[in-house]
């Protein structure tokens, strides 16, 4: 696993991060919210995988992702998400 960015968001109360991650095949959601987990030290509860994605014929992976504070800062960062995907979608 390479991290590639990890900057510290104080407005959001979060880390951004992204990753290269070596794999056979792509990696699950939940697989990543536990190896970021151990890897960061952050109770699982608090990540939120943002998307994986990966090329044809490759097998390495961007995974983009946040680790909130706390379980309540990421609850209300999804919500504000899906608000947003819902007005979008509307409009």
């Amino acid at each position: 696993m390479e991290i590639k960015k990890n900057i510290k968001n104080d407005l959001f109360g979060r880390k951004e991060i992204e990753v290269i991650l070596t794999a056979d095949k792509t990696p699950s959601f939940a697989e990543m919210s536990k190896l970021f987990g151990e890897h960061f030290k952050a109770e699982e509860d608090s990540i939120m995988i943002e998307n994986v994605k990966g090329k044809f014929g490759r097998n390495t992976f961007l995974i983009r992702a946040c680790i909130y504070d706390t379980k309540a800062l990421k609850d209300e960062a999804f919500k504000r998400l899906i608000k947003a995907k819902k007005v979008a979608v509307v409009a």
